[in-house]
């Protein structure tokens, strides 16, 4: 295999950068988040393609293609659009993946609205990027494939002829086979996850589901587990699954919060705050993130412990997300309620337990948060890995942080030695790691901490990418000419 097709392709449902109209001009700006961060050094230094959606419908117009090529070039990269319509982002992005995947394989089957034509414009856009990526890159090309958004990508560029390496990475849960059976379209969701060479999950317990979901659907011969990775067999090919929990940038995290920038921005906050102890939490809107339940589980810590008054301040980050889709304006609406109701029972008149902001900031506003918390609450009812449970701990540069960490979220296979553990169903649980942690001694609180902040150097978002792409590239031709697995190189975390 040459050098040209040992190049890594990405797919992602967003190219890494953001498109913003400024007047009649197009200006693209550089993405944000943990693939961004893992992706762009690899690519920057061996080059290759980034295939995803701009960002922009086509009834938006043209005049946007110029910026995106301004960017590729200085990202020494390509980056290559793939342009939907209105209508198709919404039966694909707002339909398919964010009505059927997302609430399913969070655990919330009822949430589901599972409308065959959801199924088939999610086909129609897995068919455009197979076919941008037909065109753009060799048929023995490598290709990366991200998230429960191109779960067909694989298939469709099997049957184009594509016969290099192709691997998948789930960024979201995999759900228990009782849930995942639900699905109309669940014989053919696995077969098209089994065209992948390489299947990597978040958790071993994503990766446990999955293997249950495999031999309850009869869709693939199990042949063997060893090392955390999952061997099967499908018409002769033999595919690997793996669980790589995902990590961040943790130098670029502890850096900025130990900046004289963010120093001054932890004292300007915590002026505004007043000279309490904080609780904070961050999270997208999303009904999976137990926001409601946290509130509930804060209230009753007021209650039993009256010295928490007036000595704490729950500090809550909402950052929005599908404001036009009436469930999350209705959880909004939900949140402000109980928020109100609770300032309303407790608040003195210097005093109020709640404070909360629905907006998004800047990563040193953020880094400020992280850094000012005594307690991190990360609470949700099912995550993939959630990574602000490490970017808070990554940001404590004093070490005195406490972390109060959902079982059900990936992060907790990691951290949970480090963090105190709650089941976010259970209010009074959650109530009292909520008391334990603000009173925690500080000897405790820093012997957790830095063994929370040695696993996150270990293992952070370059560690992950570099351990998915050594077991992927292991993956190679017998002479036999089957999809075959070697055996060096086997590292998956």
């Amino acid at each position: 295999m040459d050098d040209r097709s040992d190049r890594l392709t990405i797919l992602s449902n967003r190219l890494p950068v953001v498109l913003k109209r400024r007047g009649s001009k197009w200006q693209a700006e550089p993405g944000s988040g943990g693939l961004v961060q893992a992706m762009n050094p690899i690519l920057c230094e061996d080059g290759g393609c980034w295939v995803g959606w701009p960002g922009v419908t086509m009834e938006e117009g043209e005049g946007w293609e110029g910026a995106l090529t301004r960017v590729g070039a200085d990202s020494g990269y390509e980056l290559e659009p793939v342009v939907l319509s209105q209508n198709e982002l919404e039966r694909f992005y707002e339909g398919y993946a964010n009505s059927v995947v997302w609430p399913l394989f969070h655990g919330f089957p009822d949430r589901c609205t599972f409308d065959p034509g959801f199924f088939e414009a999610y086909g129609g856009v897995n068919e455009k990027f197979a076919d941008v990526v037909s065109e753009r890159v060799d048929d023995d090309s490598f290709i990366w494939v991200h998230d429960y958004h191109l779960f067909e990508v694989a298939r469709r560029l099997r049957q184009r002829g594509h016969v290099g390496r192709l691997a998948f990475y789930l960024h979201i849960p995999f759900p228990s086979v009782e849930n995942f059976s639900k699905l109309p379209w669940r014989e053919q969701l696995l077969s098209d996850l089994l065209a992948y060479d390489l299947i990597g999950f978040q958790t071993e317990r994503d990766l446990r589901n999955f293997g249950r979901a495999v031999e309850a659907h009869d869709v693939a011969v199990v042949t063997g587990k060893d090392g955390g990775a999952l061997h099967l067999a499908r018409r002769g090919r033999a595919i690997e699954a793996g669980a790589f929990p995902i990590g961040i940038d943790y130098e670029d995290f502890a850096g900025r919060a130990a900046t004289d920038e963010v120093t001054r921005k932890v004292a300007k906050l915590q002026s505004d705050i007043g000279p309490y102890q904080v609780l904070l939490g961050v999270d997208r809107l999303d009904y999976s993130k137990g926001l409601l339940q946290r509130l509930r589980a804060y209230e009753m810590a007021l209650e039993n412990h009256p010295d928490l008054r007036e000595e704490v301040v729950f500090f809550q980050l909402v950052v929005p997300s599908r404001e036009n889709v009436e469930e999350y304006a209705a959880l909004k609406r939900e949140f402000d309620r109980i928020v109100g109701r609770i300032n309303g029972r407790f608040s003195t008149a210097s005093w109020q337990p709640i404070q909360y902001l629905y907006n998004r900031v800047d990563p040193v506003e953020l880094s400020a948060l992280y850094r000012l918390a005594s307690v991190g609450l990360v609470t949700p009812l099912r995550d993939g890995m959630n990574l602000v449970s490490k970017e808070y701990c990554a940001s404590q540069v004093e070490g005195d942080g406490a972390l109060v960490l959902s079982e059900f979220a990936g992060a907790y296979e990691q951290l949970n030695e480090g963090a105190l553990v709650v089941n976010p169903y259970d209010t009074e649980e959650t109530a009292r790691a909520i008391y334990e942690a603000i009173n925690m001694a500080p000897v405790e609180r820093r012997r957790r901490m830095e063994q929370i902040q040695d696993i996150l150097r270990r293992t952070d978002v370059f560690w992950w990418a570099q351990q998915f792409l050594l077991r992927a590239r292991a993956v190679g031709r017998r002479p036999d000419g089957v999809i075959g697995l070697e055996t060096a190189g086997r590292t998956a975390g």
